[in-house]
Formats: C-alpha cells, structure tokens, sequence
C-alpha cells in the first residue's frame, strides 16, 4: 500500500494508482502517520508532514516500509538519520522549483527596493501626487551588490538572473566548493564577509542544524547598514524578532520574506508589524510548473517499489 500524507495532483495520484493500492490521509499529524505507516510499502508527504524517527519506527516495524517521498525540495521535515538506520531511502526533487523561486527571489529583490507593494496602497488612498514628490530614491542595481548564502542550484539561477540581467555584482559564500558559475561571482570567505559587502542578501540554505536561526541578533550585527534581506528558503533559518527590531530601527532599509516560522505566521508575528517588509505566504515554489515537477517524485517512489534505483536520494549527512 503506498500512504500520501498530502494529496499530489491528478496525474501524480494516477501514476501512484497504477502502481498499486493508494491511501490517502484525511490529515498528516504525526498520529495518523505512525498508523498507516505500519501498513505501508511507501509514504509520501509534501510540505506539512512531520516524518520523525517514531514515525520511521514505526513503518519499519511493520515491516513492509521500502521509501519514503518528499515531493519538494527540502526533506527537514523527514528525520534522515532515522530513515537511514533504517535502511529506508528517502527520494525528493530537488531541482523540481529552482527556476520558480529564482523568479520570485528576483520579483521581492524588485518590490522591496522600489517599495511596489507600499505605493499600490497609497495610490489607491489618493496619495498619488505626494508619493511622486518624496525623496529617498533608491540606486538602480546595477550599482549595486548581490550577496548569496548557498549556492546551490536556486542560489546560481537568481545569481545569473541578477548579474545578467540586472547587472548586479555578485559575491557568495557556501560551506562547499562550488566551482566554475557560467556568470562573474566572488566567493568570499564567511557568510559575514558577505553581509559586510552586500547591499542585498538572498538566503539559499536548507534548513539544517547549521543554518537554524542562522540570521539572528549576531549575523544582523555584520549587515551594511541600509541593506536587503530575502529569504525564500526556510523560515526557522531567520530569528523574526531581531530582523523586526533591525528594520524598525533603520539599520537594515528592508526585507522580503516567503518563509515563516511558524507557518501560518501567528498574528503578533514580529514581522507582520515591521516596516518595509514584502511578505508571501510560501508561494516561491508554486508556480504550475514547479508543482508538477515536485509531484514527479512519485516516479521515484514507484521506481524504488519495482526494485529499480531512483534518481534523488536525500543525503543524511546534510542534517
């Protein structure tokens, strides 16, 4: 029986079907996951499910559990070490959304610098003349720094959009050695060197015990004044309350946020509060393509089911 946490889209639940015996769970607490996990040959969650090492336990002592699917990038919310010890393979997509949250990074890198979601509401209050009249204008980017935290697949995509569409410099910094980039990039020495430099900074991590809280009171003390945060990768990578106190103090010009923790932000959510702050509710990924591409992850799941090797096993040792 192949369990789905969180229904996929049509063409995906039909591929699964064909595959054999599908369940599909009215919700995807960690109770109704420890369940049907014991009756289950696969399991595959998106976003929501919390796939911990009870869960894990618990289809491994069934034992009938071959795979678990991650139909997304990220794979935080599945214990790897877990399913590792269990001799589970954990298969996702990770290149399934990188042009769709390139695409997005690049429109709130635009719409928080030239404040597009602020003027929209105060020309429709009739402040049309006024706003035309201020003052505080803010250089085009082409003269301006790019620095990126992880360069991994999406990192690069935004970094090339940037530089050469743009023609914003770029530096970065990533715990691995990257390589030849089909564009002009410095890599600098630390993810400080890069918030001193950068006039905008675009995080491109996973959510690891690294990268948890990673940008905090400490990090935030290393940005150039006047500066850009996005984050389009895991909300539990950005401490809210201090990002919050560093806009409202002027020490940072502005931010743009995908990512929450929790999610949905609660409503005293430090941020929602904050000024110059572009929010959206983690869409990056969503665009038609993007979900299509991450619900392939059922090709894999069905792969390993026949005994054949999938093409994406989520490493454990990025944890």
């Amino acid at each position: 029986m192949i369990v789905v946490a969180e229904r996929l889209s049509e063409s995906a639940m039909t591929r699964l079907e064909a595959a054999g015996q599908v369940a599909v769970l009215d919700t995807c607490g960690e109770a109704a996951l420890t369940d049907a996990v014991r009756r289950a040959d696969a399991l595959v969650v998106r976003t929501y499910s919390k796939v911990t090492a009870s869960v894990i336990a618990a289809g491994r002592a069934g034992g009938r559990l071959k795979v678990i699917g991650r139909a997304g990038v990220g794979v935080d919310n599945i214990d790897l070490r877990a399913a590792a010890e269990a001799g589970i393979p954990v298969v996702h997509t990770p290149a399934a959304c990188t042009f769709a949250v390139a695409e997005l990074t690049v429109g709130l890198i635009v719409a928080v610098q030239r404040r597009i979601a602020l003027f929209d509401q105060r020309v429709r209050q009739g402040e049309f003349a006024s706003l035309r009249a201020e003052g505080g204008l803010t250089p085009e980017l082409q003269h301006q720094t790019l620095g990126i935290i992880g360069m991994g697949r999406i990192g690069q995509a935004v970094s090339k959009r940037m530089h050469d569409g743009l023609g914003m410099r770029v530096v970065y910094y990533d715990i691995r050695e990257i390589g030849y980039l089909p564009f002009a990039a410095q890599a600098l020495a630390s993810a400080e060197a890069v918030y001193a430099e950068a006039d905008v900074i675009s995080l491109h991590v996973p959510l690891t015990s690294l990268t948890r809280g990673m940008v905090g009171t400490e990090a935030l003390a290393h940005f150039k004044r006047g500066s850009y945060l996005v984050n389009t990768s895991r909300g539990p990578v950005v401490q809210a309350a201090p990002l919050a106190d560093a806009l409202k103090e002027g020490r940072l010009a502005g931010a743009a946020i995908d990512v929450f923790d929790p999610e949905p932000p609660p409503p005293d959510h430090p941020l929602l509060s904050a000024p110059n702050c572009v929010l959206s509710p983690h869409v990056a990924s969503r665009s038609r393509e993007g979900l299509a591409a991450m619900n392939d992850v059922v090709d894999d799941v069905i792969a390993v089911l026949a005994g054949k090797s999938p093409r994406y096993v989520a490493d454990p040792q990025v944890l």
